[in-house]
């Protein structure tokens, strides 16, 4: 994939959370929700990598650098069970994921005491991100379901081997993802996660996997766990029709036993997002 947001051990989140039905991104900025005060929108031809990887909401707005505008479109946009939608959008130009963009958004002095309850904050990112690309790249979208192969992820028999992630715990984060979620590298080299909801989880799961991840667990807390063999975190190849479905399971799985969990083999509804039209964001 080509624009690693996250990308530290094998965890790689390529792309860069809750509202059910059809939603149209042009109607919703005509609603009555909130939007930016200012934006500003330029596009970034630098080739010196990809700027701060924090996609969480600052005290005055939402800035980006150099960074795709999928990754805007997956942070606005959020599966209704929670997570990201990653390889589930449908109908995407390529230059949505390829192009970079630098992003300054800024909340209006009537709206900062609201953004800056963590309560709030959440729900009007989400608002204000879908007002803005309605707004500057002409977005319309709509979800839908549809029954497709996947892998649940659930607790394995042994249980979980991880713990709920404490207020005051200590965060030694590469990234922070949507949400909060805290993503880095472990003394021993496994990939620690911390505030990860299991939905998130999936999220990333599902980048490694040639099948969609459902959370199952049952779990809806945020928490902290260590994945070890990262050098086992390999995106699968193409599975041949003679293979049984333990091969086709992603090496990641092997992976997840470290942390108590196991992906099982599945025929389920998933949830798609669908682009049914963008445009190239308008000039400041």
């Amino acid at each position: 994939m080509t624009l690693p947001i996250l990308r530290r051990a094998s965890f790689c989140l390529p792309v860069l959370m809750i509202f059910p039905g059809v939603f149209v991104a042009r109607a919703q900025a005509q609603s009555q929700a909130k939007s930016f005060e200012v934006v500003s929108i330029r596009q970034n031809l630098s080739q010196n990598g990809n700027g701060p990887r924090d996609l969480t909401a600052g005290p005055d707005g939402f800035r980006i650098e150099r960074q795709p505008l999928l990754n805007i479109l997956l942070t606005a946009y959020p599966p209704e069970a929670g997570g990201m939608f990653l390889n589930r959008v449908e109908q995407m130009p390529d230059w949505v994921r390829t192009e970079h963009y630098d992003i300054d958004a800024r909340i209006s002095d009537a709206d900062r005491a609201a953004w800056n309850d963590p309560k709030n904050q959440p729900a009007m990112l989400q608002q204000m991100l879908q007002a803005m690309l309605a707004d500057r790249l002409h977005l319309a979208v709509h979800r839908h379901m549809k029954e497709v192969p996947v892998f649940d992820l659930v607790i394995a028999k042994s249980g979980a081997k991880f713990t709920e992630t404490k207020p005051d715990e200590p965060h030694a984060a590469d990234a922070v993802l949507p949400g909060g979620g805290r993503m880095g590298q472990g003394a021993d080299g496994s990939t620690h996660f911390s505030n990860f909801s299991m939905g998130l989880l999936a999220a990333l799961l599902t980048s490694k996997s040639d099948r969609p991840v459902l959370d199952k667990t049952g779990l809806t807390g945020r928490y902290t766990l260590d994945v070890r063999e990262p050098q086992q975190m390999a995106a699968p190849s193409a599975a041949s029709n003679g293979e049984s479905e333990d091969e086709r399971r992603p090496a990641v799985a092997d992976a997840l036993k470290s942390a108590g969990l196991e992906l099982k083999s599945a025929k389920e509804q998933a949830e798609f997002l669908v682009i049914d039209h963008v445009e190239r964001p308008s000039e400041n």
